[in-house]
């Protein structure tokens, strides 16, 4: 979760950059992303000898992230500040446990709870310090259904890893919010006559392909990964870390400030989930659930 963490914030900073460097639009860049990642996806099961088969027919939660919340997040982005949106991606680890319980019946233990609410204090910390100079409610909305759509694919995506290896999971959601965004991409060309692409230069395809390998394929495998060996509302508390990467990451690529309440959040996460760590809270994954049921179901009756 912690090497999940850090490529997505290390992606989302990609991405800037791209979309700084090429000047396409946020679909168009989306599009060539998920394309790259899903070549290293594939190339990934092909050399493991991993099956896919399943992968599509399960991986319709795939419209919801990266399909659905990513595009309303770029859409958002350019409405309102960067800020407000890092302040309100903090509530998805409180949506996460919140949405277990309700679809799930998957009640934290009060520790965990704990260790949620004071991850997400630190994190909001982390991205609380700037200006909120720029936004716009109709950019936060966006911004709010892009969170919620991620908190959603975040509770349904533990159930693919209990039939499904981690990889098939994620070729298949890939493969549909792919097919999502084609969708976008294609609806804007039948409308204004464009691709997104101001005259593009293979660099830039690369760019954006290699921004979508840092952004989807690594950060969603380990995520998947992750699933199968914790709960999902113990997996929600790491994702309070993306902030807190996003702001190093910032800081050193970009060259942005780093101020004393940066600081203090990022203690206060990386207390938080250190504690988690040492005290191992929360019962197993789904997937290890199944797993264990299926061995005992398995041995021989003394």
């Amino acid at each position: 979760m912690v090497g999940s963490a850090f490529a997505w914030a290390a992606g989302l900073v990609a991405t800037k950059w791209v979309l700084n460097q090429t000047r396409a639009t946020p679909t168009a860049v989306l599009t060539v992303q998920l394309a790259g990642s899903l070549l290293v996806l594939v190339a990934a099961a092909a050399v493991a000898r991993t099956p896919v088969r399943g992968g599509l027919s399960k991986g319709w939660v795939g419209l919801l992230e990266p399909g659905l919340s990513y595009y309303l997040a770029l859409a958002g982005l350019a409405l309102t500040s960067a800020v407000n949106a890092s302040i309100l991606g903090t509530l998805e680890p409180v949506l996460v446990p919140i949405l277990a319980l309700l679809l799930f019946r998957e009640r934290p233990a009060p520790r965990l709870a704990v260790i949620v609410v004071a991850a997400t204090i630190g994190s909001l910390l982390v991205s609380a310090s700037g200006t909120t100079a720029g936004s716009d409610w109709r950019g936060d909305l966006l911004i709010l259904a892009s969170v919620a759509a991620a908190a959603l694919y975040v509770v349904l995506a533990s159930t693919q890893v209990v039939d499904l290896s981690p990889l098939a999971a994620a070729i298949g959601q890939q493969l549909w919010a792919l097919a999502l965004v084609l969708a976008f991409l294609l609806a804007t060309f039948v409308v204004t006559g464009r691709t997104g692409w101001t005259e593009p230069q293979v660099t830039d395809l690369l760019l954006a392909a290699g921004s979508g390998i840092l952004n989807y394929a690594l950060p969603f495998w380990l995520y998947l990964v992750a699933l199968t060996k914790m709960p999902v509302s113990r997996a929600a508390a790491y994702l309070t870390l993306i902030p807190l990467f996003g702001v190093a990451l910032a800081a050193v690529v970009l060259g942005e400030d780093v101020s004393p309440l940066h600081l203090a959040g990022g203690v206060l996460v990386v207390g938080s989930l250190i504690w988690d760590a040492l005290g191992h809270s929360g019962p197993p994954g789904r997937s290890e659930q199944r797993r264990r049921t299926s061995t005992t179901d398995k041995s021989p009756s003394a």
